[in-house]
């Protein structure tokens, strides 16, 4: 898995949503299983309201992607 750290906020991983509570607790779960990090963070703190002006979650990954403008279209 490309994901070396997960970040994501409680909002979007204890969801009202059923399915997508399940989505996010799911690729939680794979990340650490491949030996990743994931980290949870309340809105309440500061990392969390960064990630809510986001999309609510984000991650550091294992090797660099190529730039888009190196990629033929």
């Amino acid at each position: 898995m490309a994901i070396d750290t997960l970040f994501i906020s409680d909002e979007l991983y204890r969801s009202a949503n059923h399915g997508s509570r399940h989505k996010y607790t799911d690729l939680v779960k794979s990340v650490k299983k491949a030996g990743g990090k994931a980290l949870v963070y309340s809105h309440n703190h500061v990392m969390g309201e960064q990630l809510g002006q986001l999309t609510g979650i984000a991650a550091i990954l294992r090797f660099p992607l190529p730039d888009l403008d190196d990629m033929e279209l």
